[in-house]
């Protein structure tokens, strides 16, 4: 469990750390989640990981990283990630592909070139999503999870009715059933954006 940003920092600090003494070539992740919230200082509250959502891929003449999925994550950085779990006391699974299913269909149309980077040493370079897109993968985490700390981390974000809409649209590219819809028609109203919620409603 990580009980501010500073932990975070400190976990990733260590983590590329820990790959420059092994010698390990440059690895760039996309993290999500609370941990970005944290870290952006979006919001001040504890997470019990980091969220991996893809590793970044470089090509000669890219001006964003290339985005596959994270999991399995790549043996120096599992490696690496296995000796800051004991030397910090870590969870094992701190560090967390978990959500890099997300990659399968599709994310936010302009997510890679709206990224920000933070370097966590000579050999690890983070990438973070834009507002908007944190928004939106906090709808879709919401809507799935129901009220809680999703919805308190939007509120933090401090999205807007509009900006609910058009995380909601991408959700639905991610789930399609009607069951999910209806929870997202749910948590726009829940947040207030009651005439979305009935503009999202009536799309097909």
């Amino acid at each position: 469990m990580f009980q501010d940003h500073t932990a975070i920092s400190d976990a990733l600090r260590a983590l590329g750390a820990r790959l420059e003494a092994m010698g390990a070539s440059e690895v760039e992740i996309v993290v999500i989640g609370g941990a970005a919230l944290s870290v952006l200082g979006f919001v001040d509250r504890s997470t019990r990981d980091v969220d991996v959502l893809a590793l970044g891929v470089r090509t000669p003449d890219s001006v964003a990283p290339l985005l596959i999925k994270s999991r399995p994550l790549p043996d120096a950085l599992r490696t690496a990630a296995q000796g800051v779990q004991r030397d910090l006391g870590l969870r094992e699974d701190w560090l967390n592909a978990g959500p890099t299913d997300l990659l399968d269909h599709g994310l936010p149309a302009g997510f890679a070139e709206r990224l920000t980077e933070q370097r966590f040493g000579a050999r690890l370079l983070v990438h973070f999503p834009a507002r908007e897109d944190l928004i939106a993968l906090k709808v879709y985490a919401a809507a799935d999870t129901g009220i809680g700390r999703h919805t308190q981390d939007l509120t933090a974000l401090n999205a807007t009715p509009t900006e609910l809409l058009a995380g909601a649209r991408w959700a639905r590219s991610q789930d399609s059933s009607d069951g999910f819809k209806s929870m997202l028609l749910a948590l726009l109203r829940h947040c207030g954006a009651v005439a979305e919620a009935e503009v999202l409603a009536n799309e097909s």
